[in-house]
């Protein structure tokens, strides 16, 4: 079946399988060799496919590695209510985890594989974000051992008009920290969504803000 498959398909195939084996420059340098690879294999392809999983290990495998780092996710049924949450919502959702659990490199590294994460558990996100809560904590575990140290302080600054000034004032670490735990303790209330709008656009993103605009509109 490898014989009849296109150049096209034969790339596809070894760039998936380098990049389930392999990172940074040693990926990179691998996926620029793909063409020369190709020319080099003219009409034995199904070969260079075979030679690559056997030394590389198969896309599958890769996957079904990740999926094992999740078995308890795996197993949960899906709660009612999350069945159609957007991306956006989880994309939101797993930030809120990290950031209220993680710190530091750490906290950049894990933000910037949630798209990756979201696109390998494609329909099945609730599940990714049990998994998260069960490895790293629910969102807002910070804050509420932050609260529970200093109430007043909370009651401060907390809540949708506090939140607002922050984010006008450039404070917008402050500003998403009470999103986060206002989101946590209402995930429902229009007024958070349309906040969180607000700091997002406040910090150039644009796609998340009309996101969270269209949330807010659907609540109200």
């Amino acid at each position: 079946m490898a014989a009849a498959q296109s150049r096209e398909e034969v790339a596809a195939r070894l760039e998936a399988i380098f990049s389930s084996a392999m990172e940074g420059e040693e990926l990179a340098k691998s996926l620029a060799s793909i063409e020369k690879r190709l020319d080099k294999f003219e009409g034995k392809w199904g070969g260079l496919i075979k030679w690559a999983e056997q030394k590389y290990g198969k896309p599958e495998d890769a996957e079904q590695t990740t999926q094992e780092e999740a078995p308890q996710a795996e197993q949960e049924p899906e709660p009612s209510g999350q069945a159609e949450m957007s991306r956006e919502e989880a994309f939101t959702k797993l930030e809120s985890i990290f950031r209220s659990n993680i710190e530091g490199d750490e906290l950049d590294k894990m933000i910037g594989t949630i798209d990756k994460r979201l696109d390998k558990f494609q329909g099945k996100w609730p599940k990714l974000i049990l998994w998260a809560e069960e490895k790293y904590g629910k969102a807002g575990a910070i804050l509420e051992d932050s609260a529970a140290e200093n109430p007043e302080n909370t009651q401060e600054k907390h809540g949708v008009e506090q939140t607002l000034e922050l984010i006008i004032g450039g404070d917008h670490e402050s500003a998403l920290k009470n999103l986060k735990q206002m989101i946590s303790e209402d995930p429902s209330d229009s007024d958070t969504w349309n906040a969180f709008s607000s700091y997002f656009s406040s910090i150039g993103l644009s796609g998340r803000a009309k996101a969270c605009e269209e949330k807010a509109e659907s609540l109200t």
